[in-house]
């Protein structure tokens, strides 16, 4: 009976000291630097047993979604190096965790790129689809009247990046077809790229992706230092512009 107490007595401390070990909150990042990755840097990590889970980039906080203790953070790349600040609260235990989002080429001056934009879908007759001439810093989407949704990156009055998504079903009439080449034949031009070469590139590409249903990117196609990188999903496809 002695020798049983003598064991709960040691044992006893060493659960407690496990149960708390277990509940010890923890913050950790995948890397301390990140690139960018289509519009935006991907910062990922995982954080546990914490009460409040915040990052700030820039002096502007914002909550972090957690999926089974794992995070990701987008944050739109900038001219700039940029510092995230990533902090983890519980009572007042506190944990942070700083790492850099790496600064990266601007296509173009956004204003530049707006104005020429706009003044050519005037001469198009097609005054409804026109740009916002003023950007804040960060992402915005401009729809078209067709509902192609098309995403923009500006960060200190610089174009960073431009994105767009079109399904496969659009994409098989000719409606469809001649919408995406017209948008993307323009904007390559407007960056400086060869607007024909780009199309021809993406239409063969796209043929040699129909042959294989595994396939989820295309190569990169690369036009006087304008970036094409084309991702592919199940139902569409995302196509990212950039110098980087």
């Amino acid at each position: 009976m002695k020798k049983l107490k003598y064991m709960l007595l040691m044992f006893i401390p060493l659960f407690f000291l496990l149960l708390t070990g277990c509940s010890k909150m923890s913050l950790s990042t995948t890397s301390k630097e990140y690139s960018a990755d289509g519009l935006v840097a991907v910062v990922k990590g995982q954080a546990t047993n914490y009460k409040k889970l915040t990052y700030t980039v820039a002096g502007k906080t914002k909550k972090v979604a957690v999926d089974d203790n794992h995070f990701a953070i987008s944050v739109p790349v900038s001219t700039k190096n940029q510092n995230v600040r990533i902090k983890a609260t519980n009572g007042d235990k506190v944990e942070t965790k700083l790492v850099k989002v790496k600064k990266a080429r601007a296509l173009q001056n956004y204003l530049t790129f707006a104005q020429t934009y706009n003044y050519t879908l005037l001469s198009m007759g097609q005054p409804t689809d026109q740009l916002q001439l003023i950007s804040k810093d960060g992402m915005f989407t401009h729809t078209k009247t067709d509902g192609t949704k098309w995403y923009y990156n500006v960060q200190n009055n610089q174009l960073m990046g431009i994105a767009t998504k079109f399904s496969y079903n659009d994409f098989k009439s000719k409606t469809g077809q001649k919408n995406f080449a017209t948008d993307l034949m323009i904007t390559s031009k407007l960056l400086g790229a060869d607007g024909e070469k780009v199309l021809k590139d993406f239409a063969k590409q796209t043929k040699n992706a129909s042959k294989n249903s595994t396939k989820t990117s295309m190569n990169q196609i690369t036009s006087n230092g304008v970036n094409f990188n084309i991702n592919l999903s199940a139902k569409e496809f995302y196509l990212y512009i950039t110098k980087y």
